[in-house]
């Protein structure tokens, strides 16, 4: 869902400030979709990092008899503290910033596709 509000608003600042929507090119409405989708995807990796980072901390070590998750969680996280709990972050703004950049260029050709079959058929209907 951040993905979605990120992407929209990153491609929205574009189109406002430094492209005319109206006039725009397919090959750079694809860059456009291609850009935001990277920013896009570049703030999922950071606020998933910590949690992403704890579940697999979790799922490598075994908890003492009787320890709960929660208190698993605190402990690892007390481990981890903040710098930890990013660790590994370059591999992954590289993968899901890239995925998510191809993601969205496709979404944003067949947004932009839907939109026109859409006002065609209602101008035809006028």
């Amino acid at each position: 869902m951040a993905k979605f509000v990120v992407y929209e608003k990153v491609s929205e600042s574009i189109y406002k400030n430094f492209i005319d929507k109206n006039t725009v090119s397919s090959g750079m409405n694809t860059t456009v979709n291609l850009g935001s989708g990277l920013i896009a995807g570049f703030a999922a990796a950071i606020v998933s990092q910590p949690a992403d980072t704890m579940l697999s901390k979790i799922n490598k070590t075994k908890g003492l008899p009787g320890e709960g998750t929660t208190s698993r969680l605190i402990k690892i996280a007390k481990e981890l503290g903040l710098r930890g709990s990013y660790s590994g972050i370059g591999a992954r703004l590289f993968m899901v910033g890239t995925l998510t950049a191809g993601q969205f260029a496709i979404y944003g050709d067949i947004k932009k596709v839907s939109f026109d079959l859409c006002t065609c058929s209602l101008l035809e209907r006028s």
